[in-house]
């Protein structure tokens, strides 16, 4: 049985207020589970969805920031886990965005196992409740305008083969970054044995730090709020110090990365 305090069964303990991050950048989220909002000048790109229990709490937090739900033209995931677009299918049905996800993600969709819900103990079962069709599949490489916002896609498989990182390119000229799946509960030797994976998925992870080094990011988004310390953040940011803004903590969360796989590798091998 799942936990009775997890966001997808009493999703009321996990409201947390809205905020902005950097002008132009929100946060929606809960306190488990991160969205973020862009106002891209011709309409609002949001950036996952949590879970579809929390849906209420995502347009809300919208609201409050005196926003309107009805704009949110489009919807971008970083992978297919249950708890990043478990929200998306309610929210396509009411203010028809468009919808964004990896491609390499889309085969898991439509599987309670591979997107998560089974070993979450959630009752979604094909054919999938939350299921919605993707408009455009993302691949490595692309770079999508949303107003006046570019996002550029970037390989960072290993959490799921198909998990992204976007970095977004604000008009103010801040880059603002995301590492979509920094997570290690698919890289534990019983989900690899379980799903026949090997070693696969750990060496994807271990690729993908390598390949993210380097690259240019003044703000850190984290997919899970306890990732990149975000509360932490908001409850120290003032009018004259913003420690969102910080061009060395991208580096810093990957060496986090490589420590988190090291310490699996050597703690949890797989036979």
């Amino acid at each position: 049985m799942s936990n009775p305090n997890a966001p997808y069964r009493s999703p009321w303990m996990h409201d947390t207020p809205p905020f902005e991050i950097v002008p132009g950048v929100y946060y929606v989220g809960n306190k488990n589970v991160s969205c973020h909002l862009f106002d891209t000048g011709e309409g609002l790109l949001l950036l996952d969805t949590a879970y579809l229990e929390t849906t209420y709490l995502l347009t809300e937090s919208i609201r409050d920031l005196g926003f309107d739900p009805h704009d949110i033209k489009w919807i971008v995931h970083t992978h297919a886990h249950y708890d990043h677009f478990g929200g998306t299918r309610a929210l396509v049905e009411k203010y028809g965005c468009k919808t964004y996800m990896p491609a390499i993600d889309l085969p898991f969709m439509q599987s309670a196992d591979w997107t998560y819900c089974e070993a979450a103990g959630l009752p979604y079962e094909p054919p999938f409740d939350l299921y919605f069709e993707t408009d455009v599949a993302l691949h490595p490489g692309d770079v999508v305008n949303f107003g006046n916002i570019a996002m550029h896609c970037y390989d960072a498989s290993g959490h799921t083969p198909g998990t992204m990182a976007y970095i977004f390119h604000m008009p103010s000229g801040l880059k603002v970054g995301m590492h979509g799946g920094i997570g290690p509960n698919t890289l534990t030797s019983e989900y690899s044995l379980s799903h026949n994976l090997g070693n696969t998925w750990r060496d994807a992870y271990g690729k993908t730090i390598k390949r993210l080094r380097g690259l240019e990011v003044d703000v850190i988004l984290g997919n899970h709020p306890n990732q990149t310390e975000t509360f932490r953040k908001i409850a120290e940011k003032t009018s004259d110090h913003n420690p969102f803004i910080d061009p060395t903590e991208w580096e810093r969360m990957l060496d986090g990365c490589e420590d988190r796989l090291a310490k699996i590798v050597a703690e949890d091998p797989i036979p």
